[in-house]
């Protein structure tokens, strides 16, 4: 009888799984690629975001519109935690200091939304990730 109660524990143990390999089984958003962005003003202003993601660290750069009509690239650094991006970065050359700082959330779909606050205010964003052709 004890045979068959140790029998029956043992494959009890391997059908259900520990919440260990319930974590191991589904993987954590990754973000890394390249994103069509759309600034939205009076209109939507389309910019490329590219990012790299290992773990929950982010970096990456944007490469935004000037008022001289040709775009400028800003280095980010941020973080993905929750399906929540956090991103923030100096622009270099800016004729006062300037930081971008980038706030926003994976949703389900794969896309992304949020807000990135610069020198011209907060305006709001959405994004969707170019597909890699194979």
């Amino acid at each position: 009888m004890k045979k068959i109660i140790a029998a029956a524990a043992a494959v009890l143990a391997l059908a259900v799984p520990s919440p260990a390999q319930e974590k191991k089984g589904s993987e954590a958003p990754n973000i890394t690629g390249t994103w069509n962005m759309g600034l939205q003003g009076g209109h939507v202003v389309p910019v490329a975001l590219t990012l790299e993601q290992k773990g929950t660290a982010v970096t990456g750069a944007i490469l935004l519109p000037t008022q001289r009509g040709d775009r400028i690239e800003v280095q980010l650094k941020g973080q993905l935690v929750d399906l929540a991006l956090t991103l923030s970065g100096p622009v270099e050359g800016a004729a006062e200091p300037t930081t971008i700082e980038i706030a926003g959330t994976l949703n389900e779909d794969g896309s992304m939304e949020g807000s990135l606050n610069g020198s011209h205010g907060k305006v709001s964003w959405t994004a969707e990730r170019l597909k890699v052709r194979k």
